[in-house]
């Protein structure tokens, strides 16, 4: 195998939903075809994050072989979680999703509790090829799995951590992370139970930004790692940033984010002018005229994503007045 990890796209949809349904999760037959609508709307509007692996070379094409979405909550949804109300999260979500009261926080509601007391995240809607869950490739998929879930959510202020492992391996391996049991499903008198079938053993495991701070050796303390940040980009600037991370040059930014050549030249400008001001030492001072000016430029880029990689939280919704703006516009007009 030749593993990749990286964030998912709505493109990723059918393969993700083809590895959730090998898990047996007990959805109705109106359940199954909704989750890719609700998937779909959530990606799209940046609700939902999608990491997944994926092995390049096995089959002769790009193969996903893990992935699982990360979601940030209401309280409320918290608190009825852990009240052991029903084994399953996901089947949870999308009937909630049919009945109009997901309770799923939007990009500003993200900002806005991101800067103050923090964030419930929730992991769901996984999908392990079961090939891959034992044996040599085990090891090497969780490595990629934690790389994924690192790229994803790096960089916000999470004060809770939620997630639903099916099956022995999954909650196992949740434990030795650093995860804590807040309720187990089985029911030893309830042989029809769905959850109580080995395969399908539900359980709600989670863990604090207390109890990580208690225990800060743990895999999942790392979770509650957070910086403010520094810069305060706008949404535009982010999206230019995170397309640039991935490696696209001036030419390939202005044709995936449908811009000028010119306006995204702009852009760099006032990126670079926002980074100086909050920060003089971090990017070498411009060349305007001569024939260095062009490197000069490719090494403040080279500089400034490097301490992107380092500093996630600048890429992570913003509760900036000029940032809430641009998600909640007054009079919204179409993107240039």
């Amino acid at each position: 195998m030749n593993l990749m990890a990286r964030e998912g796209t709505p493109s990723d949809i059918p393969g993700w939903h083809a590895l959730h349904r090998s898990l047996g999760i007990p959805y109705s037959k109106a359940e199954w075809p909704a989750l890719p609508e609700m998937w779909h709307d959530l990606l799209s509007s940046g609700r939902l994050k999608l990491f997944l692996v994926e092995d390049r070379i096995t089959r002769g094409t790009a193969c996903i072989v893990s992935c699982c979405a990360a979601m940030f909550v209401t309280d409320d949804f918290c608190s009825a979680l852990k009240s052991g109300a029903s084994p399953f999260l996901g089947v949870q979500l999308v009937r909630r999703y049919l009945s109009n009261e997901l309770p799923v926080l939007t990009r500003s509601e993200i900002a806005r509790r991101n800067a103050r007391d923090g964030l419930n995240l929730i992991l769901c809607f996984e999908g392990p090829e079961r090939g891959t869950l034992s044996g040599e490739h085990y090891l090497p998929l969780r490595e990629k799995r934690e790389e994924a879930f690192h790229l994803a959510m790096s960089g916000y202020q999470v004060k809770e951590f939620l997630i639903n492992p099916i099956g022995e391996l999954a909650y196992e391996e949740t434990i030795d992370a650093g995860a804590r049991l807040r309720c187990d499903f089985f029911h030893p008198d309830r042989e029809s139970d769905q959850s109580s079938r080995d395969h399908l053993r539900s359980r709600l495991v989670g863990l604090t930004r207390k109890e990580a701070e208690a225990h800060p050796g743990s895999q999942l303390a790392g979770l509650f790692n957070y910086t403010p940040p520094r810069f305060h980009f706008s949404r535009s600037e982010q999206t230019l940033l995170q397309h640039a991370l991935t490696g696209e040059t001036c030419q390939d930014l202005a044709a995936s984010l449908a811009l000028s050549p010119w306006t995204v030249k702009k852009r760099w400008h006032t990126i670079y002018e926002r980074v100086t001001a909050a920060d003089g030492e971090l990017l070498p001072g411009p060349i305007h005229n001569g024939p260095r000016g062009h490197l000069r430029g490719a090494e403040r880029r080279r500089r400034l994503l490097n301490y992107l990689r380092q500093h996630p939280e600048e890429l992570r919704p913003s509760s900036s007045s000029r940032s809430l703006q641009e998600n909640n516009p007054v009079n919204p007009v179409n993107p240039v």
